[in-house]
């Protein structure tokens, strides 16, 4: 997300992820996060500590999407 907005992201909230409730707090700033970019959001955040691959996708692809909707060449 950060090589979409640079700026979205602030650092000082972002946790190491060692404990169960820094993987929730960090899942559900990266769903925060990608609502602000306008992604539109189908997974919980319980699917990103679990690794639900077929919902990850789906977050990647979301991004992706607004990637290209962001930089896409005016007409």
């Amino acid at each position: 997300m950060a090589a979409i907005e640079p700026r979205c992201i602030d650092w000082n909230i972002v946790t190491a992820g060692e404990t169960e409730e820094e993987k929730m707090l960090n899942a559900k700033y990266a769903i925060s996060i990608a609502r602000k970019l306008g992604a539109i959001i189908f997974l919980v955040w319980d699917d990103i500590p679990s690794v639900n691959y077929k919902m990850m996708l789906i977050f990647v692809a979301e991004l992706y999407d607004v990637k290209t909707e962001k930089y896409k060449p005016s007409q």
